[in-house]
């Protein structure tokens, strides 16, 4: 089993190369070395005479309660969440203690221990049952085994690394006959594992994937010892001291150990990995034991702000942002195969675009209704082949002959996707979407904000998605939407409406040809903003960026879905202050989000706004980096998006000298049987 997240790599501005094969001995092949650099953050540990999970600060005698009656802490990549064990489940919560999530198991689990974040820190693996199993780190799906149950073994004390390898400790053949203890690495990139020694426990895979602690007895005590992840270069580190739970420090440099060997056995030993030299970390006065010991890696997140003079310069701003040149290619960005015009004095034709625009793969582009601007020309020029596709939403009323005409002159083909009515131009573009559509989703067709994100939401299904959007008029179905949903099969296609009237036009709708009981998926939310993270946290797996768009303006909405149409959410949010909604979705995706992006000027969305989406995602906001990108140029002569990832990479301060960085494409998960509504 491979899982789709090992995607996030080139967001986090990775070098890695991927073995072409699998081998179960030491000297196999293994993800490289992370280049996503983090300083050393506060130390977590389980202090055993209370039952508390505390914080330290290295080099002070400063503690702070963090969480009670837990166990086995482990902190996400960017040091914003912690994961734990309490009363026999896994839970993850905001570094400040806010916003509890649990993991969800279908059913108990025993044994549940160690969990760790793979990637980013959009999952958590763990050990439950005798197997390492894995979950989005917002709780937003079930666990599910990592890996082939018909594995030999019984497998416990996993540690994953931000290149997708999982070192774990297998005991016997089964469960049930705990003899040996090998410690393996699996690589959650090619599906291999690579057996690398015959005992050990406790291993923790360094922070750049290339070495394993671990623990072994040697001379009648537990030491501390270090393996490449090809299995190879294996030495001692410790032989005065004894070593358990190690801890790598977010730097590689150094190794925290709990447990020593005198008087004052209770203090946990920090290893130079360079030197061996080992120091004394000190405790509070009355810790009698430490039983588990993480450390905090600070790496910094960002914000960007993608706007332009006016709606459409944004508009076309986010087209750059997201659009290669042709003829070019920089990381990042998709190549465009076409592209879709839409009236920008109309919504109501411009709310079914970006399913089209996701699934034709090119920009979602507003223009007048009489002429093409010199704007838009420019940008077709750009992204497109001679020869593409242009799709025009809507008939002559909305987008003249005079817009195709000029599409033609340019070397283009248009394409007019229309109908008598915004209803009928809905589906008319679902038609052209696909034949066969997966997911349809529903939304009024008299107000923009469902509309839209229901829309960008199918478009982020990407080239050959087959997810439509089709409108609902007020409280009913149009005849033309009707006969579309009449003629699909419910069983087959997953029917989705976003907000209450879609809900109440479809459940009040008689479909002749559909059965008496059918299911459908209705997502709502109170207010805008609220409806918007319902779709997300339904829609998107642990997005790894998301963006935000003003509710009071239906262009910037336009441009946000443009710049995010296969990266992630977009969220509605409110002139001058974030929304509670939206930030405290924020800081349940932090683990794995790299960066909030904000679609308009300050008078859209405002810096505040911008500053709280960065403090939500962030575990230090003064590590959140700031990177505009206005009337779609980049302001420094530097590369657009390699320069952000490295400067948030190394945790600086903010900086205004390069583009706002891209994510890589996140593929939708929809979770399907949480909202699963039957209809009787």
């Amino acid at each position: 089993m491979k899982m789709r997240r090992r995607r996030v790599l080139a967001a986090l501005g990775t070098a890695v190369t991927v073995a072409a094969g699998m081998a179960t001995a030491p000297g196999a092949a293994a993800a490289g070395p992370v280049t996503w650099q983090a300083t050393d953050g506060t130390l977590m540990f389980v202090n055993g005479a209370r039952n508390v999970v505390q914080t330290h600060q290295p080099d002070t005698s400063t503690y702070t309660d963090f969480v009670a009656d837990a166990r086995q802490p482990a902190w996400s990549p960017d040091g914003s969440r912690v994961a734990y064990v309490k009363s026999g489940r896994v839970e993850t919560r905001r570094y400040t203690g806010s916003t509890l999530v649990k993991i969800q198991e279908q059913g108990s689990m025993s044994g549940v221990s160690d969990p760790t974040f793979l990637y980013s820190g959009s999952t958590v693996v763990y050990s439950g049952g005798g197997r390492l199993r894995y979950a989005p780190s917002d709780g937003s799906r079930y666990a599910q085994p990592l890996f082939s149950t018909a594995e030999d073994g019984c497998d416990r004390q996993p540690s994953a690394s931000v290149n997708g390898l999982i070192a774990f400790v297998r005991t016997g053949d089964t469960c049930g006959s705990a003899t040996g203890s090998a410690i393996w690495l699996y690589d959650d990139t090619t599906g291999g594992f690579t057996k690398l020694t015959d005992s050990g426990d406790n291993p923790a895979i360094s922070p750049d994937g290339t070495q394993v602690a671990f623990v072994r007895e040697a001379d009648g005590l537990s030491r501390l010892f270090v393996i490449n992840v090809d299995g190879t270069g294996e030495r001692q580190l410790t032989f005065s001291d004894a070593a358990f739970t190690p801890a790598w420090s977010p730097s590689g440099t150094r190794i925290a150990v709990t447990n020593g060997t005198d008087e004052d056995a209770a203090i946990p030993r920090i290893v130079d990995v360079a030197t061996g030299d080992v120091t004394k970390m000190p405790l509070p006065p009355g810790t009698s034991s430490v039983l588990d010991i993480a450390w905090q890696p600070l790496r910094g997140q960002s914000v960007g702000r993608v706007w332009g003079a006016d709606s459409s310069a944004t508009n076309v701003a986010a087209s750059r942002w997201t659009w290669n040149t042709t003829g070019q290619s920089e990381p990042g960005l998709i190549n465009a195969k076409t592209a879709v015009l839409i009236n920008k004095d109309s919504p109501s034709y411009a709310l079914t675009g970006q399913a089209l625009a996701g699934q034709k793969q090119g920009p979602l582009l507003m223009t007048a209704k009489t002429s093409l601007s010199t704007a838009v020309q420019t940008e077709l020029k750009r992204t497109l082949k001679p020869g593409a596709t242009v799709y025009l939403v809507g008939g002559t009323s909305i987008l003249s002959s005079t817009v195709a005409s000029k599409v033609t002159s340019l070397g283009f083909t248009p394409k007019r996707l229309a109908g008598t009515s915004r209803y009928s131009t809905s589906v008319a573009v679902a038609k052209a979407v696909t034949s066969a559509p997966k997911y349809v989703f529903v939304a009024t067709g008299t107000d923009y904000h469902s509309a839209f994100a229901a829309s960008q939401a199918a478009g982020a299904l990407g080239s050959g998605g087959k997810g439509t959007v089709v409108l609902n008029e007020g409280n009913k179905l149009s005849s033309s939407v009707k006969s579309y949903l009449n003629a699909l099969d419910p069983a087959q296609t997953m029917v989705i409406p976003v907000g209450s009237s879609a809900e109440y036009a479809l459940t009040h709708t008689n479909f002749s040809n559909w059965p008496g009981t059918w299911s459908y998926y209705p997502i709502s939310g109170s207010g805008h903003d609220g409806t918007s993270v319902a779709l997300a946290r339904f829609w998107w797996n642990s997005p790894q960026q998301v963006g935000l768009a003003w509710s009071d303006s239906w262009r910037g909405g336009v441009s946000a879905s443009t710049g995010m149409l296969t990266y992630g959410p977009i969220l509605w949010t409110d002139e001058t202050t974030l929304p509670e909604t939206d930030a405290t979705y924020l800081r349940q995706q932090a683990a794995g989000l790299n960066s909030v992006i904000a679609f308009g000027g300050t008078g859209s969305v405002s810096s505040a706004e911008l500053t709280a989406a960065g403090s939500a995602i962030s575990a230090d906001s003064s590590l959140v980096a700031y990177h505009p990108y206005y009337n779609g140029v980049a302001p420094a002569q530097q590369s657009a998006r390699s320069a952000p990832r490295a400067a948030a990479a190394t945790g600086t301060t903010a900086t205004t000298g390069t583009a706002a960085p891209r994510s890589t494409t996140a593929a939708p998960r929809p979770d399907l049987d949480a909202v699963r509504t039957t209809n009787r």
